[in-house]
Parts: structure tokens; sequence; C-alpha cells
């Protein structure tokens, strides 16, 4: 495992969920955002729990997400140190090592609690402004969106084993299902899911897997064994220059209207997701930067398909 931006952003959300503002376990506040930014009081990155330098991996159940600064007074120190004023004590339990508080009488503080959000004490003006502050600093930066629609026809209102299966196969990291409806029929269903943590190429080519995935799925599996009748994937990435921008234009996304597929292709990305992404090698960059051009992208992974052809043979 490599610790970056990705790994601590996917630490972040087993850990606190949609949280963006919380304690370390030294009580130190930490802003989602702000990872890895000494230039913000807020800021934090991953710790090795037992320290590299005493043979501990780099491992999720090893890491843990901290303020930069609690992670400077850390450090390499095994078993016992301080943090924020606090005395620290790295112990084993059963196979794997945990962060203790040696001072009985903090132990049930939720202050300083590993699953403690906390909220901002706006009756103290000088903290209140300081994290306006902070946030306004990230306000101005740009913002990238990732929205997956899917849309598939035939799959009966009362299934929704499909549905769970879909949300499984994406929701990890910040990946949001946000939506998934019937429509009037109760037989169609439209599913929407967003990723609103976009720093880097990497992220972009995950949605893309993904997508390629669940193609090869529907393609191969799901529709041979007639569990469904049809089926349309979209994925679209969007840049927004700054938080302003993204609240008045997110909810207006729009996608290709399925009556424009041709009958060749049911997965189409627009235009930034291929640029920003290793698709872009599929069209010898004979591709723009209008974010509502779409292209289609009908691949699949073929050692899978293959895989899926032989189970549908047996189901069939």
């Amino acid at each position: 495992m490599v610790i970056n931006r990705e790994t601590a952003m996917r630490i972040w959300s087993k850990r606190y969920g949609k949280e963006l503002k919380v304690t370390d376990f030294a009580g130190r506040i930490m802003v989602k955002s702000a990872y890895d930014d000494r230039d913000s009081k807020f800021g934090w990155n991953i710790d090795h729990i037992l320290p590299q330098s005493k043979g501990g991996k780099t491992a999720e159940h090893n890491l843990v997400c901290c303020h930069i600064l609690t992670n400077d007074e850390k450090a390499d120190k095994f078993p016992c140190f301080n943090a924020n004023g606090h005395e620290f004590e790295i112990l084993k339990v059963q196979n794997h090592y945990e962060i203790k508080e040696r001072s009985s009488s903090n132990s049930n503080n939720e202050e300083h609690s590993n699953n403690n959000k906390i909220s901002t004490n706006y009756y103290d003006s000088a903290s209140a402004i300081r994290l306006y502050k902070e946030f306004k600093g990230f306000q101005t930066k740009k913002r990238f969106v990732g929205t997956i629609e899917i849309i598939i026809y035939g799959i009966g209102g009362a299934d929704t084993a499909l549905t769970d299966f879909i949300e499984d196969m994406f929701i990890e990291n910040d990946l949001q299902f946000v939506d998934a409806r019937n429509d009037h029929s109760g037989t169609n269903v439209r599913i929407l899911i967003k990723d609103y943590e976009m720093p880097d190429n990497e992220n972009t080519n995950k949605l893309v897997d993904k997508c390629v995935l669940l193609n090869t799925y529907m393609s191969c599996y799901f529709k041979p064994l007639d569990i469904i009748e049809d089926y349309f994937i979209q994925l679209r990435l969007d840049c927004y220059n700054n938080r302003k921008d993204f609240y008045s234009k997110d909810g207006r996304v729009g996608f290709v209207d399925v009556r424009e597929f041709n009958k060749e292709s049911r997965m189409k990305f627009n235009s930034l997701a291929i640029q920003n992404s290793y698709a872009k090698k599929k069209f010898n960059g004979d591709v723009g930067w209008n974010e509502n051009l779409f292209y289609d992208y009908n691949y699949i992974w073929t050692d899978l398909s293959e895989d899926l052809d032989k189970e549908v043979s047996r189901q069939g």
C-alpha cells in the first residue's frame, strides 16, 4: 500500500464517514480538505501506529489519521509518547496495535475519543472566525466532480438485488449513491452516483474501471440471462472553478438521451472524463474539452467476460 491522498481519503471515509471536521486521538481538530497541508491549522496526514522502525507495516490496521502536529510529536516513539499534552501508549491488541491514552482520568473524555466528531464553539469568536477563514480558502480552489448515471430497463420494481449489487460495486472512498429511483412503470430504474473528491487522474481512472466492470456484468451476464431488458451507463467529469460555481451548476449536469445511443454501444463518457483518464489512449487524442460532449466507450474486461459467458452457459 502506498500512502498518498487517495489512501488517506479512503481511510478517512472508513473511519469518519462523511464528516468533514473531527478530532484526532490527541484531541486536535482536523478538516478533511486540509490533508497534508502544513500551512493549515487543521492539517492532517497518515501515521503508522506501530512505527515502521519497530516493524510496523503499511497496512490499514496499522494506519491512523492524525493531525500533523500530533504525528510530529509521536514520530517513531514506542511504546510511550506524548501528544498535545497527553500521554499515550501503543499496545498490542490481538494481532494488531492500538493507541491508548495512559491517563485514566481522561480515558472517557469524549473530546479525545476516537469516535468523536466535533462542533465548533460559535460562542468563541476567535475559533469560529479562524474556522471561517480556513473554509474560505477552500472555496476558491477548483473542484472536480465525477457523476455516473445508470439506467436499467426491465429490472422489476420489487427486485432490489441488482441495485444492491451495483451499490456495493461502486460505493467506496468518496463515492456517494445519490439516487436509485424507479420510474412510473415500476420496471425501469435510474441510479445516480457521485464522487465529490477528484484530486487527480487516478480517481477518474477508477471511475472508468468501475463503469467498464459494470458494463461487463450487464452485457455478459444480466442481459443474456434476461435479468434485465437493457441498460445504459454514462460517466461525466465536471470542473468547477470554485465552490460557488459548483453549487450553482452541479445539480443541473446533463446526460445524453438514451435514444441517441447506437445499437452497438451501451456506455458513454464525456470529453473531460476521457481527457483525464487512460481512456484518451483509445481516441488518439481526438477528443475535445467540452464537458457536454459524450463519446461511445463500449469496452469490457475480456477475462471476466469469458468467465461470465461460461456461467451463463451453465445456467442457461
